[in-house]
């Protein structure tokens, strides 16, 4: 693993501490500081990632067919597992892991 040290005022230290404790309360059990911070960041990641699309369709699809020309075939084997992988997820399932993770970046 990868360690990466970052500078943050007193207010997101205060707001990263205190929010923990929802995430436990969430997945019921004390959780170790940085499987925490992992999710924290890997969800934040995610909902930036998924609010990129409205503004900026154009971009990622043009973002796309510059990758699919650079490695086809990884593109179009990544598109197909994303593909597969969504019509296997069951709606509980979904519901399920959304519980699990508690969308905590909103």
């Amino acid at each position: 693993m990868k360690e990466i040290v970052i500078k943050i005022d007193e207010e997101e230290y205060r707001m990263i501490i205190n929010f923990k404790k929802v995430y436990d309360a969430v997945i019921e059990a004390e959780s170790d500081f940085n499987d925490y911070m992992r999710d924290v960041i890997r969800e934040g990641l995610d909902k930036m990632l998924t609010d990129l699309p409205p503004k900026n369709v154009n971009v990622l699809l043009r973002t796309l067919q510059a990758m699919f020309r650079e490695n086809p075939e990884f593109v179009c084997n990544f598109i197909v597992q994303v593909l597969k992988k969504g019509s296997n997820i069951s709606q509980e399932e979904e519901v399920r892991i959304k519980e699990i993770r508690g969308h905590y970046i909103s």
